[in-house]
């Protein structure tokens, strides 16, 4: 069993903005969550509040986006790392997890292959167990391996690159290399799949590493080779056209493709190529400028790119690039339920130019964003900080009900919590060992935060 690994991070560093981004009417914050991490590849936000990551050399471990405690959970044995950012890719948690308590993770195992493996979470042990290995031997390269994973409907899509060597494979429906796949959440094939007997979901793909939903579609970033990367919109049984088809079917030789073949064209291209990582869907309010948008992470441009959409989802109507040349090359974008962003960069890679503290997880948010009806404006006092365990919840003007207080502590456990019904609630946590904690202040729309000292 591997030994939990717990980092606590001083708040004033955790906390401390070190840049902004302004948009026409919001004010984006940024924040480092955590840093010196090796090559972190992918995130997915947990039911239970944490923020769960890949790393290339084979480590899986969670953030906590409202403390920063940082915790190593895990370190896959037989990952293997080469090539161009060769290793541990890809990671899904079950819908209902951790009640549960699955895990997808894929990644090379050997130098020609890789796998998707399932794993159990221990929520005492806060370990890993029991692998479970739902498909094996996929054709592996030295890069275009994938992959993104999200489950949707309970079906997990993952996606699949061409293997590098092998831009053929893409269209021989007899390899798994250059597809979208889909399983049940078993590893059986779907009945309803799209061709019987096989995962294959969509094809035609040269290196699709990013996968997202919104608008009822699955999208998906592409790479292609030093022209023509692609956003798409993943459709049941058609062929993306790869190697036949880059872009759009605008040559003689893939009009007559396209036509004969089923091909979807992308609803979006880059020409020369910008490497178009990790995306997803952004729709909240707390940022009105990127609603119903596409947040893409970029790697040879070094760029955080939003792309809007329009009202149906079905095409992309403007391209807004922010963070150009300040993280070096981002790897995945990730949005929580309740607005705020995360970012990956991947410095450490092939291709990477790391300062000393890289790799890092970064959190963008409008900080003035306070929800909507009930939190409009809402601030509140917190005396005395510090105290020796009684303090008083100042709220100005109290609005609506459904107001709970919860007292967290650095390692990311709540150990005290109540109900708050009027503007000035006392509250006795003298039971609380001295140290310091943060103050949460919920209600059904958003939560704010401070940070409490107990004497």
């Amino acid at each position: 069993m591997k030994k939990k690994i717990c980092f606590l991070i001083l708040i004033s560093f955790c906390y401390s903005s070190f840049s902004q981004i302004q948009l026409d009417n919001t004010l984006i914050t940024e924040r480092v969550v955590a840093s010196n991490l090796d090559v972190p590849w992918d995130m997915v936000y947990s039911n239970d509040g944490w923020i769960w990551f890949t790393e290339l050399s084979g480590k899986i471990s969670r953030v906590n986006p409202d403390t920063n405690v940082f915790e190593l959970i895990y370190t896959v044995p037989d990952v293997q790392v080469f090539g161009f950012s060769a290793g541990m890719h890809s990671i899904v948690l079950h819908p209902n997890f951790p009640a549960t308590p699955y895990l997808f993770v894929h990644y090379t195992n050997t130098s020609t292959t890789s796998k998707l493996v399932r794993y159990t979470y221990g929520i005492n042990s806060n370990t890993l167990s029991s692998p479970l290995t739902i498909i094996d031997n996929i054709p592996g390269d030295v890069s275009h391996n994938g992959s993104r994973m999200l489950i949707e409907n309970d079906k997990l899509f993952i996606s699949i690159g061409d293997g590098y060597d092998n831009p053929s494979s893409a269209q021989d429906l007899n390899t798994l290399n250059g597809n979208i796949l889909r399983l049940n959440l078993d590893g059986s094939v779907p009945s309803d799949n799209p061709i019987s007997g096989t995962y294959i979901w969509s094809f035609g793909h040269r290196n699709p590493q990013g996968l997202c939903v919104g608008n009822g579609k699955i999208y998906s970033s592409e790479h292609g080779t030093s022209n023509n990367d692609e956003i798409n919109i993943i459709e049941e049984n058609r062929n993306f056209g790869w190697p036949n088809v880059q872009g759009f079917c605008d040559l003689p030789s893939e009009t007559a493709f396209c036509n004969s073949e089923n091909v979807a064209e992308p609803i979006w291209t880059w020409t020369p190529a910008i490497a178009p990582c990790g995306m997803d869907y952004f729709n909240h309010p707390s940022i009105p400028e990127w609603q119903n948008s596409l947040l893409l992470a970029v790697l040879k441009d070094k760029k955080l790119i939003q792309l809007q959409l329009s009202p149906d989802g079905t095409s992309i109507i403007e391209e807004n690039s922010y963070l150009v040349n300040t993280l070096g090359r981002i790897r995945d974008v990730l949005v929580l339920p309740d607005g705020r962003i995360y970012i990956c960069t991947t410095n450490k890679d092939f291709a990477g130019s790391p300062n000393t503290d890289d790799d890092k997880i970064i959190e963008l948010q409008n900080d003035a964003f306070l929800g909507i009806d009930d939190f409009s404006n809402l601030s509140f006092k917190l005396f005395p900080n510090p105290s020796n365990g009684r303090f008083t919840i100042h709220i100005n003007e109290l609005r609506g009900s459904n107001y709970t207080f919860e007292i967290i502590s650095v390692n990311g456990s709540k150990v005290l919590k109540g109900s708050i019904d009027k503007d000035t609630t006392e509250v006795n946590a003298n039971t609380l060992n001295p140290g310091m904690y943060f103050l949460k202040i919920n209600n059904s729309n958003t939560s704010i935060y401070k940070k409490i000292i107990i004497k």
